[in-house]
């Protein structure tokens, strides 16, 4: 249960760091993309958005994420449940209309 309070509360922290730079982003990749700015502002610019932190960009944020246990791996996207939940879940039965087969 601890833990998967902790993944919860981290997965949030990382979106709510992404927000906040977000804009920033936004506005240094159009300094840098404007020609009539000088060169020496848009390098700055450059070296500020090569600074930000990882956590801060959208290919690192994590979508799947148990919404009954926390886990990231292993998440089946159409129900949002890992796979340990799900068979843990249909081994007592109580999912409707779900049989195991193979486990």
């Amino acid at each position: 249960m601890k833990n998967k309070i902790n993944n919860i509360n981290r997965d949030l922290l990382k979106r709510n760091e992404y927000l906040k730079m977000e804009i920033k982003k936004i506005i240094l990749k159009s300094i840098i993309q404007n020609m009539n700015v000088k060169p020496n502002v848009r390098s700055l610019a450059n070296k500020k958005i090569n600074g930000f932190k990882k956590i801060s960009f959208i290919s690192k944020q994590n979508n799947n994420i148990c919404l009954k246990t926390g886990r990231f791996k292993g998440v089946l996207r159409i129900t949002q449940i890992s796979r340990h939940f799900l068979k843990k879940k249909s081994t007592v039965g109580s999912l409707q209309n779900i049989k195991i087969k193979a486990w």
